[in-house]
């Protein structure tokens, strides 16, 4: 790839990676209250679902490194996409 078509490319998956953490890392520290309240869940229980979580992407880096390596980022991110919106649409 040329240089010039380049930095398209890596600016649009910078806003990509950025909207990607945005609502999967930041979002459920806004919506941990309501969703305790709705729920009857204790706050800590919300909060440690999150923490949870990346115990979860901890072990599961190694088996994506290896699925990037073999795919390239580009559909790994795409198909890391599917999950992340399903969840938010729960």
């Amino acid at each position: 790839m040329s240089e010039a078509r380049r930095w398209p490319v890596i600016s649009a998956l910078g806003v990509v990676e950025i909207l990607a953490w945005g609502s999967s890392f930041y979002l459920p520290a806004l919506l941990a209250g309501p969703v305790a309240e709705s729920t009857g869940w204790p706050l800590s229980w919300v909060v440690g679902g999150l923490s949870l979580g990346l115990l979860v992407a901890a072990f599961a880096t190694p088996h994506v490194g290896a699925a990037i390596h073999r795919h390239g980022g580009r559909p790994v991110l795409a198909s890391a996409a599917l999950p992340l919106a399903t969840g938010l649409g729960c």
